[in-house]
């Protein structure tokens, strides 16, 4: 009798234990289906988290995400507060005083100061971090010719808590910092950063999960090189975005349409290279449940040629860059959705050099370049190729069919993104297809074509190039930077480093559950904390 009883008060311990464990789990089952959850997809894995350090739009995509630039840009030129609630110009151009946000936080409630500002410029600019953003520093005074200074030299103060001064070397068009330097940006926490050497910063475990930056998102967790989640910052200081969980997915552009059909993906990120493939665009404009938007794009796509083969000489590129037949890239790989590229600027951009067309195509006249300078025909030359851009992919093969009427042999290779700029870097390589983002400034594409910058893919050795563009960066007004631009975009014309290839549209879609997104804005931020959320 007393096994049986005994038996009894165990089973109604045991019934009332699996009770309360089945209700624990149900109700936070209930909790995490209450959670609003927004699905953004990028076509490629992002390089870095430390957001000095890169090139990649795609690592961009996830700063914009986690940390804060000083200003929101705009597609249609204008600038806007972000953690700057506004800024001052002195009178002579010379000077910009940056006034913070006082709601502003950190992740973990530290308020962000003025000194998070120089400190982070300090990081950028000091000649031991190694940091590839540090040629965006060379506007400002006490920086030398790579944009390096030791922090007693650069002229970035902290006023007050709240107010940063910047002094530039000379007087320029402040649209430069706005567009270029503010956009390259990204402000890190000084408090939690300041001890580490300058010499070990750039690598340091922090950017292995960076869980502490003062942007709209706070990340929670990672799959290196698959997904990162993120949950709202509910006291970010532009207000809280209007979900909860925000999941950011490596997904293959080609999966776009599939997962937007089936509600897997919200949205696509990664600034102007992410776009839904045109092979889906007839379909993708079909469905109800999405809002789609077909956008012309500062972004470009380049194949850079590798000017430190001695076969290579400027007679050759420019042989090159006539052979290559651009309208039927636009014709048959993107319908029609883009334009041919003469240049950094496309033909709309309020920069453009009208003298550069017409775009010549002619492939004769280049098989005759060839011919008269003995070019060796029987040489195979290796073409590096990014995953995650199917245009770019396929654009390839065009390409190599183009040189190959010209007697150029061309094997293709196709590399993660990061594998490919370390090869570049490395100059292994005959030719790179690349792109960039491009830029509302003339001047963003001077880094490709300076000697010593890490931007410098092409391996361009002349200085020329770089003279002219630090020449309209100090021009203070745009009819004197037109003027210089116009004679940078004819000498870029005339050297080649790179053939140009295309703008292509960005053919953007999105659930209807979302309003309020400005994708027009995504080649620079996302403004994520403006999104309203059915």
């Amino acid at each position: 009798m007393k096994v049986k009883g005994f038996s009894r008060v165990f089973l109604l311990v045991t019934c009332l234990f699996l009770f309360l464990t089945v209700q624990v789990y149900s109700n936070g089952q209930s909790e995490k289906q209450d959670l609003t959850v927004v699905s953004m997809a990028i076509p490629s894995t992002w390089d870095t988290l430390m957001p000095l350090n890169t090139t990649s739009a795609y690592s961009d995509a996830i700063f914009d995400l986690i940390f804060d630039r000083l200003l929101v840009i705009r597609q249609d030129g204008s600038y806007e507060s972000r953690l700057a609630e506004k800024y001052e110009v002195s009178e002579n151009s010379d000077e910009i005083v940056f006034y913070l946000n006082k709601n502003a936080r950190w992740h973990d409630g530290e308020p962000v100061l003025a000194e998070d500002v120089v400190f982070t410029f300090q990081v950028a600019a000091h000649p031991e971090s190694q940091v590839i953003r540090k040629s965006r520093m060379v506007y400002f005074k006490g920086t030398d010719e790579s944009g390096a200074a030791y922090p007693d030299e650069l002229k970035i103060e902290a006023i007050d808590n709240h107010t940063v001064r910047m002094k530039l070397k000379t007087p320029m068009d402040p649209e430069t910092i706005f567009a270029l330097v503010n956009r390259d940006m990204y402000i890190i926490p000084k408090h939690i950063l300041k001890d580490i050497p300058m010499n070990e910063i750039a690598g340091h475990e922090f950017w292995s999960n960076p869980t502490v930056g003062s942007g709209p998102c706070i990340l929670s967790d990672m799959i290196s090189g698959e997904r990162i989640e993120m949950d709202a910052n509910k006291n970010y200081h532009l207000g809280a975005p209007d979900f909860d969980r925000l999941i950011v997915r490596v997904v293959p552009s080609t999966n776009f349409l599939a997962g937007l059909m089936s509600g897997e993906i919200d949205i696509i990120g990664g600034g102007n290279f992410a776009s839904i493939p045109l092979k889906d665009w007839e379909l993708t404009k079909k469905q109800d449940n999405l809002i789609k938007k077909s956008l012309p794009s500062l972004a470009y796509q380049y194949m850079a040629i590798n000017t430190s083969k001695d076969y290579f000489s400027q007679e050759i590129r420019q042989a090159i860059n006539i052979a290559i037949n651009r309208d039927l890239m636009i014709d048959q790989l993107m319908k029609g959705e883009g334009e041919a590229a003469i240049g950094p600027l496309s033909q709309s951009h309020k920069y453009f050099n009208n003298n550069m067309l017409p775009i010549e195509y002619n492939v004769e006249k280049a098989k005759e370049i060839l011919k008269s300078s003995g070019f060796d025909t029987s040489r195979e030359h290796l073409m590096l190729v990014p995953k995650g851009n199917i245009i770019r992919e396929n654009s390839a093969p065009l390409l190599q069919q183009d040189l190959a009427k010209i007697g150029i042999k061309v094997k293709i290779q196709t590399l993660d993104f990061p594998t490919l700029l370390s090869s570049v870097r490395k100059g292994d390589y005959d030719f790179a297809l690349i792109g960039s983002a491009g830029s509302l400034d003339p001047h963003e594409s001077v880094t490709l074509v300076t000697v010593g910058d890490p931007c410098n893919f092409a391996h361009v050795s002349d200085t020329t190039l770089g003279d002219i563009g630090n020449r309209g960066m100090r021009a203070t007004n745009f009819t004197e930077r037109k003027k210089v631009y116009d004679e940078y975009q004819i000498t870029l014309k005339k050297q080649v480093p790179m053939t140009w290839l295309y703008f292509q549209n960005n053919l953007y879609a999105y659930n209807n559950r979302l309003s309020n997104v400005h994708v027009e804005d995504f080649f620079a931020n996302a403004c994520v904390w403006e999104w309203e959320v059915e």
